[in-house]
């Protein structure tokens, strides 16, 4: 079985993870501009980086490393998947939040991973 396929729910979760980094600010900015309440527009988004974020990561983190165990991609790929809701929506200076997505994943996956069980392959004898 190719390491692919293998991961593939934890693709699936990646995936899922940069449409929420991307949708939640698009979605965000625009009912802003809906209702045309810009005072309220920062204070979202800040709640996005502080609250809404760091939740769907570590959710999204442990609920892989709970099914599929332990992945160094969850080290990598929050902070990359980051990288061009920041550039859109917001500055430079918010590539830090984006490295501590990172670090909050891994750390969320490892934990997560520890509840993995295993399947054991029942056609070869047990070692006592």
């Amino acid at each position: 079985m190719s390491a692919c396929k293998e991961r593939r729910g934890t693709w699936v979760r990646l995936v899922a993870l940069f449409v929420c980094y991307l949708l939640l600010p698009a979605l965000t900015r625009a009912a802003i501009r809906l209702v045309n309440a810009s005072d309220l527009g920062m204070m979202v988004f800040i709640l996005l980086l502080f609250i809404a974020f760091p939740l769907i990561t570590v959710t999204l983190a442990a609920w892989d490393g709970i099914t599929e165990g332990f992945t160094v991609l969850w080290i990598v790929m929050p902070i990359l998947f980051f990288m061009v809701p920041m550039l859109i929506f917001y500055n430079e200076s918010a590539l830090i939040y984006g490295i501590a997505y990172s670090l909050l994943a891994v750390t969320a996956n490892k934990i997560g991973s520890l509840f993995y069980s295993k399947a054991h392959n029942t056609s070869s004898p047990r070692e006592s």
